[in-house]
């Protein structure tokens, strides 16, 4: 490639770039996809816990708020229609405490304001119904909650986005962003130049490195970039466990819950590890923090059952003990360049919500 001119230039390859990407060829435009890893989805969105979130935790107001509850389903559509992989398995999120049961009224308001759909309160009893492994003091039933084959949903949305003309490069790193007039130069380390008049940040953990690369963008809107590792744990045993399993949320994550993938096989995570560097290893040592929690809602697991499973990094826009960090979409209202948009903090429920922030992120470039 020496000089192409497109009408936008999407950086990242994960599952967020990708929705935006195929929305924008939908809409007729023609779109580059430029991505520094190998393949599509490598960091953040296949390194999460694969859930179609129904929106009960966020900030009446807040951006994931806004985006999840709808974006829940609007992904359901886009599996039924396409095939995608996916089972709405429905969660329970558990109080095993006097104490605790009285969190779950925050919880479920929060979700009535977010308007999510299919909530109720539970009994005990009604959870040992479903679940007779799973002990609890007192629960929510969320029923649109559910799991997705992260891969399978990604390259349906590659198929769109080739499908009307779209391309992707991969092993592309860039090295230069300039604003020349209304457009945008795009150097990469190869020496290749694009020319963009729109360009679309969902770099991820790397958007504000990305940022920092755009000539003469003003430093003070680059948001400080947290990394909260989330690491799992998996197990061989089968417990015939059919629901995930949430306890109550902590401020930087939902918990150390129960996971399940599509052949219905359990795993626990994420917990929060915050790091400087990111790294990939689970240290199995954390088997300790992991089974202290784990064994409050499910007494049928035992700590030689876990073993160090894979982790992923979420890009917070707080550090430890600041509070919810939200998403962060920053247009030409915020940084006065036309046409650029920036995704930062992009971390759960980014898969869920990704076709609701490609329709709103297209609209900030039309």
């Amino acid at each position: 490639m020496s000089n192409n001119t497109v009408d936008t230039v999407v950086i990242g390859a994960g599952v967020v770039g990708l929705a935006i990407a195929r929305e924008l060829a939908q809409r007729k435009k023609d779109v580059i996809v430029i991505e520094k890893e190998t393949t599509f989805g490598s960091i953040t969105s296949t390194r999460n816990s694969g859930v179609i979130h129904a929106g009960i935790y966020y900030d009446a107001g807040s951006m994931k708020a806004k985006l999840c509850a709808k974006g829940n389903r609007a992904l359901y559509d886009y599996c039924n229609k396409k095939n995608v992989p996916h089972i709405n398995v429905g969660k329970f999120v558990v109080a095993t405490s006097e104490d605790e049961a009285k969190k779950l009224d925050s919880i479920y308001n929060k979700a009535e304001e977010n308007e999510v759909v299919g909530i109720s309160r539970v009994t005990k009893d009604y959870v040992n119904k479903k679940e007779p492994l799973v002990v609890c003091y007192e629960a929510l039933e969320v029923k649109s909650t559910g799991i997705v084959d992260q891969q399978s949903l990604m390259r349906s949305y590659i198929g769109d986005f080739e499908d009307n003309g779209g391309m992707i490069a991969y092993n592309t790193e860039i090295k230069d962003i300039h604003i020349e007039g209304q457009k945008f130069k795009i150097i990469s380390s190869d020496g290749t130049i694009i020319i963009a008049n729109s360009l679309i940040n969902a770099a991820g953990l790397e958007a504000h490195n990305i940022t920092g690369l755009i000539d003469g963008f003003s430093k003070d809107l680059i948001p400080k970039i947290y990394y909260a590792k989330g690491n799992y744990f998996e197990t061989n045993k089968k417990l015939g466990i059919k629901h995930l399993i949430y306890p109550l949320p902590t401020e930087a994550s939902l918990g150390l819950h129960l996971g399940l993938d599509l052949s219905m096989q359990m795993r626990f995570g994420p917990d929060v590890e915050w790091v400087d560097q990111i790294n990939y290893t689970v240290d199995p040592s954390r088997v300790n923090l992991f089974y202290n929690d784990i064994v409050k809602y499910l007494p049928a697991i035992k700590k030689e059952d876990l073993r160090p499973g894979y982790s992923g990094i979420r890009p917070k826009l707080k550090n430890k003990g600041e509070g919810k960090s939200d998403f962060m979409i920053q247009s030409s209202k915020e940084h006065g360049v036309k046409n650029l948009v920036n995704l930062f903090g992009m971390e759960s429920p980014g898969l869920t919500s990704s076709l609701v922030i490609a329709d709103y992120v297209s609209n900030l470039v039309e």
